[in-house]
Order: C-alpha cells, then structure tokens, then sequence
C-alpha cells in the first residue's frame, strides 16, 4: 500500500522576519484523500474560492481581496471542519479514536535555534533541514507501524527548500543505506498548492501552528488547534533533544554545506 505526504511550510527561515518556523505533513492512504478532497472542494465551490492560500485569506488579499471579515471568517472555520472531520484520533481517555489523516506539523522558534547553532558549532545551522528531519522522523515510523504501508509518495508545494534537502537526502548513498526506512520513498516530486487541496490543508495547520502564540485567535482558528494533530514546538528549552543528538550520523552522509539560518 502507499501512504501519500503532503508538505508545506509556515513563515521562512529567517529570525529577522518571523519567529516561528513551520513545516506541516499531512498523510493518508488514497482511500482517505479522495473523500477528504471531495468534502474540501465543495467547501471552495460553496465559498466562491478556487484554492485556499491562508497567509492571502486571513489578510484579505490575492484571489480573496474585496471579501468582509465575517466572510474569510465562515470560509476558514467550513475549512477546519473539514480537516477535523478527516483526521485521524487516538484513543484518549473516554473517546473513542479514529481511522484517518495522520497530522503531524514541526516548529522551531527561529531566534532559539540561531542562538543554538552558534554556541554548539557541532549542531545543524540550517533550520529548513531541521525541520525535514523532524518530519520525517514522524511520517516514516507511522507509515510502516500505523498505516501498514510499504512505499511512500512525497509531494511538496513548488519553491520551498524542503524538497531539496530531501532530493540531496535521497543522492546519498550512505543514507540510505544507514537509514534503511528512506528506502520506502519510491516517490517525491514538488506541486502547485493551488491544485492540491491537500496541500492547502499542510498550509492551514502550518499557519495555525506558527500562530499559536499569536494575540489574534479568531474562533477558527481556536477550533483548528484543538484537532488532533502530532505537534512538536521546538525552542531553547528541548533544542538539545531535537534532532542533534543524530548529528553525528548526519554529518557522515556527505551532503551538501548548508547555509547558516540567520
């Protein structure tokens, strides 16, 4: 069986610009994704928007431009509901889980993980590969032991840097043999978001999770945190216990010098 990931990233690299850094992962099975596409388009079709790019929906700009506040806010809360409505859901206590879309997004606070590189010269100084590490060491263990799927298929929304870690990644000859589950990649390729729905669903939590401290919560966006999403907030607090402490590995598979995230 093949498990399709799709990835997007909230915010860029940059501490001087932004203070969070998101990469969202959105995985299924095909079975999965046709109902969940089905349900994601009649929301569009219903809403009068040919794609959701949620950067340009919460600013009221691009394709959304001219839209009222109650507008952006009942598309982005039918969006949510979608999303929970597809989304996979453990066992907690009292309720019940559920089969579904496996969420999983990685955030870094940017100006920690700067600081960090600095003073360990031994640790990644390039936040994009960090994030991709993360992912990846969620995505690959959940779709051999949850979704019992033996190949995965990567999309990736076009222009971001996450998919070149990934296409190098793959080059290394050294890494797939150290890091035998790799092998499961038998596809990657990047996409254009604005066909994808399920990439704009990657793009909805990577926004929300770089939001999650913002002062600004609309009800939609309270909504969507509160789904079930695997969720790592990467600061100067558990820097240590991120992917550094698999650096040592890392550094034999001869990739490519990265440049410094400032």
């Amino acid at each position: 069986m093949v498990l399709k990931s799709y990835f997007d990233g909230g915010n860029q690299a940059d501490s001087q610009e932004y203070d969070v850094l998101s990469l969202a992962v959105m995985s299924g099975a095909q079975d999965l994704w046709i109902p969940f596409e089905n349900d994601w388009n009649k929301v569009l079709l219903n809403h009068h928007a040919a794609y959701l790019h949620t950067t340009d929906a919460v600013a009221r700009v691009g394709i959304y431009e001219g839209w009222t506040e109650p507008q952006r806010d009942r598309f982005l809360a039918d969006c949510v509901r979608i999303a929970a409505r597809h989304s996979a859901r453990p066992n907690i206590a009292n309720i019940r889980g559920k089969y579904g879309l496996f969420y999983a997004v990685v955030s870094f606070v940017l100006i920690d993980f700067v600081e960090f590189a600095k003073q360990h010269p031994e640790a990644p100084n390039n936040v994009n590969e960090s994030c991709l590490r993360q992912a990846l060491a969620e995505v690959l263990p959940w779709s051999f032991e949850q979704a019992a799927c033996d190949q995965c298929h990567f999309f990736f929304d076009q222009g971001e840097p996450f998919y070149g870690h990934l296409k190098q990644l793959l080059e290394s000859k050294k890494a797939l043999k150290d890091a035998t589950a790799l092998r499961r990649i038998s596809h990657y390729s990047e996409s254009n978001m604005r066909c994808v729905p399920a990439l704009q669903l990657a793009d909805l939590y990577a926004w929300g999770q770089s939001h999650r401290h913002s002062k600004w919560k609309p009800d939609w966006l309270q909504s969507l945190l509160k789904t079930w999403f695997l969720w790592q907030w990467i600061d100067k607090t558990n820097l240590q216990q991120s992917d550094h402490k698999d650096q040592a590995i890392w550094s034999t598979w001869n990739l490519p010098k990265r440049a410094r995230t400032r």
